[in-house]
């Protein structure tokens, strides 16, 4: 009885790595089937990713995202993170209009996926747009510095793309 307690840890552990051999016929992610009596073997996936071969996460979705800027004589309206370039310039011209009543105000630029800035100066105002808002900002107070004086930043913001999925 003495000699059998010794043996017995090594039988349970010849037994568990032939069990385990038989499921070593598989790749991983995958389970043996079949076999037997049946007469057939096979490998089944595992998981809820099964049958898919991989388990990544897919590649995110992006959704567009617009703005805009609206003037008139001395007053701006703006918009940024909108779904459409409509709703972007519909509230652009709104805001502006909040602010002057009494003149009509356009849409000046629409931009979406990036950002814009507008620089004003004593003749005027002057606008950039670009995927970095340092770059947009830059480039208007040049821009504006070429035609007028007094310029200065004046609104700048950016409507860059959201994750959707």
């Amino acid at each position: 009885m003495k000699k059998l307690s010794l043996y017995l840890p090594l039988l349970t552990v010849l037994l568990v790595h032939a069990d385990a051999r038989a499921e070593g016929r598989c790749p991983d992610g995958y389970f043996p089937i079949g076999g037997g009596s049946t007469g057939w073997e096979g490998c089944a996936p595992m998981g809820p990713d099964a049958g898919t071969g991989t388990s990544e996460e897919p590649e995110p979705q992006w959704e567009t995202r617009w703005g805009a800027v609206a003037t008139t004589d001395g007053a701006m309206g703006v918009a940024a993170g909108q779904e459409s370039q409509k709703n972007a310039e519909q509230q652009a011209i709104a805001e502006c209009q909040a602010h002057s009543p009494d003149k009509a105000c356009e849409v000046r630029i629409a931009y979406y996926n990036q950002c814009v800035a507008v620089a004003w100066g004593d003749a005027g105002s002057r606008m950039a747009r670009s995927p970095d808002l340092k770059d947009a900002e830059e480039t208007a107070l040049r821009n504006c510095e070429k035609t007028t004086t007094n310029c200065d930043l004046y609104y700048s913001a950016c409507s860059y793309a959201e994750r959707a999925q």
